[in-house]
């Protein structure tokens, strides 16, 4: 029973490093990240959030070489909250059709939300025809986005329209297997918080960076004062050496005068 065991286990761990060395050298050679833009301003996930005005904006996609995206994009928080939970992709609900994927770009100009549907964001598609290609060699595809529709209760909103909903939109790069099961590899989250204005433009931004800047100023300050001071005991340790250093050859030479005078 133990040798049936031992050899069950070795063959458990050959397949499993038949499924992750591939995947490791996939992940090496495609990665991707999403970022967004609106009104000229790059704005980057942080924390699994952004901040966006109550207008037109356009998603970007950058990856080291093309590849297809799964998304799930919907007003209602289960399939967000499942990856976040780091729920595998077959148990998220947003992505249990995902053979049967629709366009992301279907709509022009809108986003289509679902509640437990997968979108596809083909490799190389973008507005505007072709791909941007970075210095990095990397590639650029993106989306401009003023509508959202909400596939499920039939309802079209501009973005300039949207009081207090939330989008959550949920980013997968997953490849076939051998047996043609989808093998998840990356994946990006993301909750879009609708804003008046951006952060970094409010009162109490501004006000938080003025008390930042002003507490810049005087740790500055203190760290000039310690500096002079820092500076001064050092010059006042050099005169105190240097003066003993006096003192000591002068003692060496009356010692030796005092030598040289017994012996005459």
């Amino acid at each position: 029973m133990k040798t049936v065991s031992k050899v069950s286990t070795k063959l458990a761990l050959i397949v499993l490093l038949l499924i992750i060395i591939p995947l490791q050298n996939i992940i090496g050679q495609n990665s991707f990240y999403v970022y967004f833009k609106q009104d000229g301003k790059r704005i980057n996930i942080k924390k699994n959030k952004v901040e966006l005005k109550k207008k037109p904006f356009t998603i970007f996609v950058e990856y080291i070489q093309p590849v297809d995206l799964y998304i799930n994009a919907s007003n209602k928080a289960k399939t967000y909250n499942q990856a976040q939970k780091g729920k595998l992709l077959f148990e998220m609900s947003g992505f249990n059709n995902i053979k049967d994927s629709e366009d992301f770009f279907v709509n022009k100009g809108t986003i289509n939300m679902f509640k437990e549907k997968t979108q596809i964001w083909k490799k190389g598609k973008t507005e505007g025809g072709e791909m941007i290609k970075t210095e990095k060699n990397h590639f650029v595809v993106k989306k401009y986005i003023e509508k959202l529709y909400s596939v499920d209760e039939k309802r079209m909103m501009y973005v300039k329209d949207i009081d207090k909903m939330l989008l959550h939109m949920v980013f997968i790069y997953a490849e076939k297997d051998s047996d043609g099961e989808f093998q998840e590899i990356q994946r990006e989250i993301v909750k879009i918080k609708w804003v008046n204005i951006y952060n970094e433009e409010t009162k109490s931004y501004a006000r938080m960076k003025k008390i930042e800047g002003k507490a810049k100023i005087r740790q500055a300050k203190r760290n000039l004062k310690l500096k002079k001071r820092n500076i001064k005991r050092e010059a006042k340790r050099l005169k105190k050496l240097e003066a003993k250093k006096i003192k000591n050859k002068r003692k060496e030479k009356k010692k030796k005068n005092k030598q040289d005078s017994e012996k005459k």
